[in-house]
């Protein structure tokens, strides 16, 4: 059994969502055993969403459909599932009722309570819209509403136990997060584990570290997780030092391996303006391990709080190898902590020190280990700012984990 999705709203396609929805029905299908190999973006437009229904119902026997489903002027997919399916809109009057008693207004009630003739619904107790079930020459195209919650709702409600009727098995996933590598060279030391068809395995690039997805199909729950725990246990001998967990952020792993090694670490932050040392306060009892952080912004700061020469500021420039030294030297004698990280850089709009936007530096100072770096990012000044925010923690992470 193969489904589909069919995303529907013109904000998806300029970018102004995430595609939620399509995350929490894959997962969904996952779970249900039935595979989906495509699910489409398509703004709101009734002819070109009818014809994303038409061909996906030619390749798959379940299309499941998101958003358009809004009072009057935006129902749009229920318009394009009765052009696509040949089946005609009514008035479900039992719907229509009870939109009525919840006092809902009557044009808008009408709208909602049209429906494809022969439909059935599924209640949505976190909107309006109910999940609806259209059958059409023996496959299903299913309409679901758009906010995410309310598709949980629709789910708990009975979705999932109509999907699981025809599914075969249950398709279970799980992750593992390497450090301190590239994506080939992890790809090099499993590329025989990866030619298995089931379970699968797979290599994806985030921020911050490699990450192994491992998918497995059984015909029950238990199987799929026997067949993910085998796979699971000859990935990790690969990596003896490099795994950082599944489900682990990066400032959880900081906390954990230097709380393993009885270690501090304090931060001196500009260009990454508090990001780091709000990423480590997020975890419980880093207290321990964290003693604090200083965001050195300007010049005068950085020279009061830190430490820094004005020599080296004057000479060399706030964004410089020098001046972040200072600075991660600085704030581990600031707090007395056996590490010491710190950041400067320039992450736009406008250049600074004829430094090009997107360049930070980046300081490491130990009592034995001193290593200072730079790197350019591209995208946004947020996008630059939390880029160099995971690279710091990662780096706290390689260089420790070394030593």
């Amino acid at each position: 059994m193969k489904a589909e999705i069919v995303s529907t709203g013109t904000e998806l396609l300029l970018g102004k969502n995430c595609n939620e929805d399509a995350k929490i029905l894959c997962e969904l299908l996952a779970r249900c055993g039935i595979d989906i190999y495509r699910y489409t973006t398509v703004g709101d437009n009734v002819e070109r969403i009818a014809q994303s229904y038409k061909e996906a119902l030619q390749r798959a026997e379940i299309v499941l459909s998101t958003g358009g489903l809004g009072g009057t002027g935006s129902d749009l997919s229920k318009q394009a599932a009765s052009i696509a399916t040949g089946i005609p809109l009514e008035i479900d009057q039992k719907l229509y009722e009870y939109l009525l008693n919840q006092k809902v207004p009557e044009r808008i009630a009408q709208s909602f309570a049209s429906v494809p003739r022969g439909s059935s619904m599924i209640e949505n107790t976190a909107g309006v819209a109910p999940g609806i079930i259209i059958k059409a020459n023996e496959k299903y195209l299913i309409l679901l509403p758009g906010p995410p919650d309310e598709i949980r709702s629709i789910i708990r409600n009975g979705l999932e136990d109509f999907l699981k009727k025809f599914g075969s098995g249950y398709t279970k996933n799980d992750v593992i997060k390497i450090v301190g590598m590239r994506e080939s060279e992890v790809e090099d030391r499993i590329h025989d584990l990866a030619r298995s068809s089931n379970p699968t395995i797979s290599t994806f690039l985030k921020k911050g570290w490699i990450e192994i997805s491992m998918t497995a199909k059984g015909k029950d729950e238990n199987e799929s997780i026997k067949m993910l725990e085998d796979l699971k246990k000859h990935v990790l001998e690969r990596f003896p030092k490099e795994v950082i967990g599944s489900d682990e952020s990066l400032e959880h792993v900081v906390y954990r391996i230097l709380s393993e090694r009885n270690m501090t670490i304090s931060v001196a932050e500009s260009v990454t303006g508090g990001m780091i040392s709000d990423r480590l306060v997020n975890v419980s009892g880093v207290s321990s391990v964290f003693a604090g952080g200083v965001v050195a912004y300007a010049s005068e700061s950085k020279i009061k709080v830190l430490g820094v020469s004005e020599k080296t500021i004057k000479e060399k420039g706030v964004i410089s190898e020098e001046c972040v030294s200072e600075m991660a030297d600085g704030v581990r004698r600031l707090f007395g902590t056996d590490i010491g990280i710190a950041t400067t850089g320039v992450a736009g709009p406008s250049t600074v020190e004829n430094q090009p936007i997107g360049t930070v530096w980046f300081g490491f100072s130990s009592k034995n280990s001193k290593r200072n770096w730079k790197k350019i990012y591209g995208g946004s000044r947020d996008d630059v700012r939390r880029a160099a925010t995971n690279d710091a923690l990662e780096a706290v992470i390689n260089i420790i984990s070394r030593n």
